[in-house]
């Protein structure tokens, strides 16, 4: 389940706000969502009831990333092009930048920020991505969440996608099996060039516990439908899509701690 709330005080338009948002929060809360309370507004959310994630801790993370995004652009501008994905407080950094040092100060700028558990860098220097590279990889990420709707005994909604030029990364709170399954899945996709995983990793009948009751798995549309951007514009009789799928990294990247505030 899926849910959205805004309400947004504006002025005198909304005299009786108060009430307004009382009346918001109890039907967020009757709905299954959480909504977030911010400067004595509500501010736009999104819960997903069968994520592992507490309803709280999904939040967070959206507000996670929202903050490591605008500091870095506030600090690096021009200099670095990074997409933040907070799963679970551990903070993922996607991207490009112009050299080693701003690699390192995004990194630092995100482990400063609030409730930060711990930061993956895999920010590589180099150009930026162009805009048919983000459609792409928008296009990927699409297609690697069909992948694992499709996939009978997988949670799906408990993997969080971030593709950058076709590397895909996986992120969720779930078993050593599902986790094999759902990477095995994604290097299936056209296009996708390597699969990079960063899970926490649970038993399995912690998660038969946590898994929602869902209904049963229905074949979706097959997962390479259409064209990915990146050869919309590739002339006739370029290299075909690779026959075999890509290749499955896990682990490959150093989870760097935060001390925690003495």
């Amino acid at each position: 389940m899926v849910c959205e709330v805004a309400v947004m005080k504006q002025g005198g338009a909304m005299r009786a706000g108060g009430r307004m948002l009382a009346l918001a929060a109890l039907a967020a809360a009757l709905s299954g969502c959480v909504p977030a309370l911010m400067g004595g507004a509500l501010v736009g959310t999104t819960v997903v009831a069968t994520d592992r994630r507490s309803p709280g801790i999904q939040v967070e993370d959206q507000a996670i990333e929202m903050r490591v995004r605008d500091a870095v652009d506030k600090e690096l501008g021009e200099k670095a092009q990074v997409t933040p994905s907070s799963y679970n407080r551990s903070v993922l950094l996607v991207g490009a930048v112009a050299d080693e040092a701003s690699k390192a100060r995004a990194e630092r700028i995100a482990a400063g920020q609030q409730n930060v558990g711990g930061v993956i860098n895999r920010l590589i220097v180099g150009p930026a991505r162009t805009v048919s590279q983000g459609a792409n990889d928008s296009w990927i990420s699409g297609q690697v969440r069909t992948r694992l709707i499709g996939t009978s005994g997988l949670p799906s909604n408990s993997f969080a996608i971030t593709t950058f030029r076709g590397v895909v990364h996986l992120q969720g709170r779930v078993s050593k099996r599902e986790g094999d399954m759902a990477a095995q899945a994604a290097a299936q996709v056209r296009g996708v060039g390597k699969v990079l995983t960063f899970y926490e990793y649970i038993s399995e009948d912690e998660a038969a516990r946590t898994t929602a009751v869902q209904q049963p798995a229905q074949t979706p549309a097959p997962a390479t439908t259409g064209t990915p951007i990146s050869e919309l514009s590739s002339p006739a009789g370029g290299t075909p899509a690779a026959s075999t799928p890509a290749p499955v990294d896990t682990g490959a990247a150093q989870v760097i701690p935060i001390p925690r505030a003495p």
